[in-house]
């Protein structure tokens, strides 16, 4: 029933701007030699998920509904598939699996993850998958063995692999927990599986390392301006609301605090160790970076929820032998799931003036309309940042009215159009605008280039993501 929501939410939800970024990164018609100059390394994101968007796009996959479900799904089917093959070796008490599971795919940013096609919902995946591996690792008694272990070896080094290459931000917690593992496992004398935590990890972080060389040339060229303006402070507030999210979702898991002995055995404080390690050195390095350079952003710590959800799961684990209370928290998770989607719907995102469009298209088909970068209104209007993102905008906004029956033209940065409306009126669209743009509409008409409309009547039609504004003739 979980994944159910989440499949009716993503492939129903509306698109945004960083899923526009996915199919401009994805776009091999040029050639992938030229997708990887001239998207790829000039991206602010290691390659992995663009390659694997690139791949859908090649087997025709190439709208964003489609993209979230074939992917986020194979990701939630690859993260099930290893949690069973991990189940069945796990060593020590039954039930930490099961409860896991419940509690990370009703997390809130899991949902909202699932339907986002960007690499988010993989983290997630990976993170779980290593958590697994981290409580297995805790209560092993016996060393690796790669002949009888191999599967368990290669979902580790995968599980690895991925947790630290999808990100450079969130990848930071994956390398975190994969070291405590090789830490954990080298001082019991477990060496192979030190060695292989070790060694995957060097090798995922050596590929990073030399991806951050190969793009920050274009980084020093391109981005000279950033959106994330959070004060040191407020940062704070982010993995602190994310943690406090994970336990609020679910705080039924707690009652497994009162089924356990009234001291934990080594294994358990070992795997608290691991885990509660690395998402407190995350945070810390993640807070020291951001007072050098702003990088806080919820998405970005897509592992906090899912290691607080790790912490929880010790007691949740504890409700298998109360099945009535381990249902009661299995029907709450699906309740954390379900809810707000019932509760609030599916959000259109940038389809609501879309469709608004659409609307009035259909009531006065000679309708004009123009659409411009969010980025035109506010001090960043003439950064490298903003002219990057042009052609994106424009691919969005010709996708959308193309899939709602009309044709839209784009003015770039430092463009110019001329439009008077005549019986019909003429639209000036902005997505992904700040807040308020709209308050100031001939500033809003001014700063898009487009002129014609001195004489007209404006009025607005606002969005959660942005606005559109009509010119009528007087």
């Amino acid at each position: 029933m979980i994944l159910g929501a989440a499949v009716v939410n993503a492939a129903l939800r509306g698109p945004w701007l960083d899923e526009f970024w996915t199919l401009e990164l994805s776009d091999s018609r040029h050639g992938l030699l030229a997708l990887i100059q001239d998207g790829w390394l000039r991206d602010a994101h290691p390659p992995l998920f663009n390659a694997w968007a690139t791949l859908l796009a090649a087997l025709g996959i190439d709208s964003i509904a489609a993209g979230r479900l074939v992917s986020n799904l194979l990701a939630a089917g690859l993260m099930l598939l290893a949690a069973r093959r991990l189940a069945r070796r796990m060593p020590g008490p039954a039930g930490f699996t099961a409860a896991l599971l419940l509690l990370v795919l009703s997390l809130p940013p899991a949902i909202e993850a699932f339907a986002t096609y960007r690499s988010y919902f993989w983290q997630i995946a990976a993170m779980t998958i290593l958590v697994l591996v981290a409580r297995h690792v805790a209560w092993a008694r016996a060393d690796l063995d790669l002949r009888r272990d191999a599967e368990m070896a290669a979902i580790a080094a995968m599980a690895t692999a991925a947790s630290i290459g999808l990100h450079y931000i969130g990848g930071l917690f994956g390398g975190l927990l994969a070291g405590a593992i090789a830490l954990s496992a080298h001082r019991r004398g477990l060496r192979r599986w030190a060695h292989l935590m070790l060694a995957t990890t060097a090798l995922a972080s050596g590929l990073i390392a030399a991806m951050v060389l190969l793009q920050f040339p274009n980084w020093a060229a391109e981005f000279d301006h950033s959106w994330i303006n959070l004060p040191g402070l407020q940062a704070l507030g982010v993995p602190a609301s994310l943690a406090l999210v994970a336990i609020a979702h679910n705080p039924l898991a707690f009652a497994g605090l009162r089924l356990g002995p009234a001291g934990r055995n080594a294994a358990e404080r070992r795997f608290l160790a691991m885990v509660g390690g690395a998402l407190v050195v995350g945070v810390a390095l993640i807070l020291a970076g951001h007072a050098f350079k702003p990088i806080v952003v919820e998405r970005y710590l897509c592992a906090v929820p899912v290691l607080v959800s790790a912490l929880m799961a010790v007691p949740a684990a504890r409700l298998v032998r109360t099945p009535r209370l381990f249902g009661l928290m299995a029907l709450v998770s699906m309740a954390a799931a379900v809810g707000p989607l019932v509760h609030s719907g599916i959000k259109p995102l940038w389809n609501e003036d879309a469709r608004a469009i659409a609307s009035i298209v259909a009531g006065c088909p000679t309708t004009r309309i123009y659409a411009v970068s969010g980025w035109a209104l506010g001090p960043a209007a003439g950064t490298r940042t903003a002219r990057r993102e042009d052609p994106v905008f424009e691919r969005a906004y010709r996708l959308l009215a193309e899939r709602h029956g009309y044709s839209v033209g784009y003015i770039g940065r430092n463009g110019t159009a001329h439009a008077t409306p005549g019986p019909c009126p003429v639209l000036l669209w902005y997505e992904h605008t700040p807040n308020a743009a709209e308050d100031d509409l001939a500033a809003a008409v001014e700063e898009s280039g487009l002129t014609g409309l001195e004489e007209a009547r404006l009025s607005v039609i606002r969005s959660d993501t942005g606005f559109v504004v009509r010119a009528d003739r007087q």
